[in-house]
């Protein structure tokens, strides 16, 4: 077994090293007990029966990203804010 001994963000686009220091946001979720454990999650213990996965954003992709957990799919990155509608057209801004 190959421990990931250099976790980075849990964002697979980004290549940012994990950083004590470095900020970001940190988090938690429980497994299920057949859920596969991905090779480059934080949890670097030799064995994968702690009922606890940390995942980790890096400081750029929490202020633009959150982590959720979806029953059937695991853990899945989100955008902080749904897109928003496309403007009416007949939209008018008022006078001075």
């Amino acid at each position: 077994m190959v421990l990931n001994l250099r976790p980075k963000c849990a964002n697979p686009s980004c290549a940012a090293s994990f950083e004590w220091l470095g900020g970001g946001r940190l988090f938690r979720f429980h497994r299920d007990s057949g859920q596969v454990v991905p090779t480059d999650e934080l949890d670097t213990g030799t064995s994968h029966s702690h009922p606890v996965g940390h995942f980790w954003l890096c400081e750029r992709c929490s202020n633009v990203y959150t982590l959720n957990y979806q029953p059937h799919r695991g853990i899945v990155i989100l955008p902080l804010w749904p897109e928003l509608p496309p403007a009416k057209n007949e939209m008018h801004l008022p006078s001075p």
